[in-house]
């Protein structure tokens, strides 16, 4: 049934496709609708690339969206207008060449007759990592109408996202550059794109199995015409994941919007509140997610509460976003419940001590030693169990394991990403870092062939960071590794992970 899930988002969507991208509602996505514009500070899903394209470097693995709204109808030209919001996004990660996002949206009106006109635009996104602390990226946009007038126009969005570390982000968005005109025009009216420029920031607070994000932005609307006018926003937000560690995880989400926008060609105040909730389910190591966004209606109006309804389902990897995963090493201490520490490990045997680390492109295998009797079985995905030296079994540990490379220059920084599929209570852990997979696994090899080894108490954290220091105190060179992760329960029954290949550039 997995597998057929995203086909059945995908196609769902476009029968219910259907946000005005003309002027501030261009920002959609029902988590970025429960922020505000600051949300261009993460952008990490598809419908994030709406926002800020370059958000989706950061993502991994693939991801489908889908989302219905209801928008307020306020301010309609017929009472009885029923109008209707939807959208539908994919994003795809390719490993040599960054991220890819596709997102169609479209709004219009059920009412016979209607004075609401049927917008719909297509935007393909990418975008890559082009430093390790700087993401870069593009959108090119479709607008086009069905019904009054049926104009169209194409425009860019070009973004830039910088994460000087594993805590602050900052983004800078360019929307609409080119400005672009509806063509023809229609009834003697000319328009033009709203032009958008947004700067954001956030900080990121990771805590025991809860990760947090304080938003902030700014936005300056270049509108009109018969002449150019300028107006401002200001953002407030902020997101909460609580219960990062289990199956079930509950976002909780906010902000709040000030300043003044163009209302018919008038500037006018703005003000809104935003709300939001996610209840995401690990399932199998893919997240499907519910999200659900509230937004008031941004004018003065009159005294009824006039506001917009948003659902979106999320199926696919980094349902509980990645933001959480990267922190400093003093919160990862904190996430394992105790100060991690790097053990001093006993040298490798002598026949060993001047054995150089093979080449990258080499994978070699390290023989059973004579002295050591174990039960040769291979850490594979299929073995339900590992043998222990004494013949104690290794049960296996489910996590999603990977790794990215974030350092700066001469500044090492690891990641180690160990999203947990099945909690396991653990009250011990260990991160070997090898250069080739042992054929026999033991502890006392392990120790004896590793490169490093990290270990802290209770339940492992989400990430763990590591400094590319090797046990002899050189930094790690580039080339191909594999790390694996140990643990140990309260009744002393032990784990093991699968074996998780990476690369140091």
């Amino acid at each position: 049934m997995n597998r057929y899930l995203p086909i059945l988002i995908l196609t769902a969507a476009f029968v219910l496709s259907s946000v005005c991208y003309a002027g501030i509602d261009n920002q959609i996505g029902a988590r970025g609708q429960g922020i505000g514009l600051s949300f261009s500070a993460l952008a990490d899903e598809p419908f994030g690339a709406l926002f800020n394209p370059a958000g989706i470097a950061f993502n991994r693995g693939w991801q489908t969206q889908l989302q219905y709204a209801r928008p307020t109808r306020y301010g309609f030209a017929i009472e009885d207008e029923s109008p209707y919001c939807g959208l539908v996004g994919a994003n795809y990660h390719f490993e040599k060449m960054g991220n890819v996002a596709f997102n169609f949206n479209q709004v219009g009106s059920t009412s016979n007759p209607t004075t609401v006109t049927t917008t719909s635009s297509a935007a393909l996104s990418y975008a890559r990592i082009l430093t390790p602390a700087l993401s870069g990226g593009a959108s090119v946009k479709y607008l086009f109408e069905t019904n009054f007038g049926e104009r169209k126009a194409f425009d860019m969005d070009i973004g830039f996202s910088f994460r000087p570390n594993a805590n602050y982000t900052i983004a800078a968005v360019a929307e609409n550059v080119l400005n672009a005109k509806y063509t023809p025009d229609w009834n003697n009216t000319t328009q033009h794109l709203y032009r958008n420029f947004r700067v954001s920031g956030g900080y990121f607070v990771p805590l025991n199995n809860v990760t947090g994000a304080i938003l902030t932005g700014w936005q300056l609307n270049q509108a009109g015409e018969i002449k150019t006018v300028s107006t401002s926003l200001v953002n407030l937000g902020t997101e909460w994941w609580l219960g990062t560690n289990s199956n079930i995880t509950l976002g909780i989400r906010g902000g709040y919007t000030t300043g003044q926008s163009l209302l018919n060609e008038r500037k006018e105040d703005y003000s809104r509140v935003h709300a939001g909730l996610s209840l995401n389910f690990n399932m199998a190591g893919r997240d499907l997610r519910i999200d659900y966004a509230f937004r008031n209606y941004p004018f003065e109006g009159n005294d009824e509460l006039n506001a917009d309804h948003a659902f979106s389902l999320s199926y696919g990897f980094g349902g509980v976003p990645s933001y959480g995963k990267q922190r400093k090493h003093e919160a990862n201490q904190a996430a394992s419940q105790a100060p991690i520490k790097i053990s001093p490990l006993p040298p490798p045997p002598a026949e060993t001590q001047n054995q150089p680390i093979a080449p990258a492109t080499v994978e070699p295998t390290i023989p059973s030693s004579e002295e050591q009797t174990t039960s040769p079985v291979t850490p594979t995905a299929t073995m339900p169990a590992y043998q222990r030296p004494d013949n104690g079994e290794y049960l296996k540990l489910s996590l999603n394991l990977d790794v990215s490379d974030i350092s700066m220059g001469e500044d090492r920084r690891i990641i180690f990403y160990m999203r947990p599929v099945k909690v396991v209570k653990l009250t011990s852990w260990k991160l070997f870092i090898f250069k080739a997979k042992l054929k026999d696994w033991s502890e006392e090899k392990a120790q004896a062939f590793s490169l490093h080894e990290i270990e802290g108490k209770g339940i492992p954290p989400i990430n763990v960071i590591w400094n590319g220091l090797l046990n002899d105190g050189m930094m790690v060179p580039s080339g191909k590794y594999y790390f694996v992760l140990t643990g140990e329960d309260k009744f002393g029954q032990r784990y093991l992970s699968e074996w998780c290949k990476f690369t140091i550039n």
